[in-house]
């Protein structure tokens, strides 16, 4: 393998490993019920507050009645349902 190719194929590794890492950090990004609301194109957060209640989409506590949404668990509840 020339040195060339060694270099390419580094290269593609290194770049396969930072899009896995900005994908992963993409996924634990934490969404407020209104960011919640706008992607799943409810009028208002209390829908999302229902859903959360039914157990239906789980939410991160952070503390004095603060809740968030984590992206991926918000796509999974989607995909979940898509027919």
């Amino acid at each position: 393998m020339s040195i060339e190719d060694q270099f390419a194929e580094v290269v593609r590794k290194v770049v396969r490993e930072e899009l896995a890492a900005v994908s992963s950090a993409q996924d634990l990004e934490l969404l407020t019920a209104d960011d919640v609301a706008k992607l799943l194109k409810y009028e208002d957060r209390h829908s999302v507050y229902k859903l959360k209640r039914e157990g239906k989409l789980k939410a991160v506590s952070l503390g004095d009645k603060t809740l968030r949404f984590r992206r991926d668990v918000v796509r999974r509840f989607i995909e979940e349902r898509e027919s």
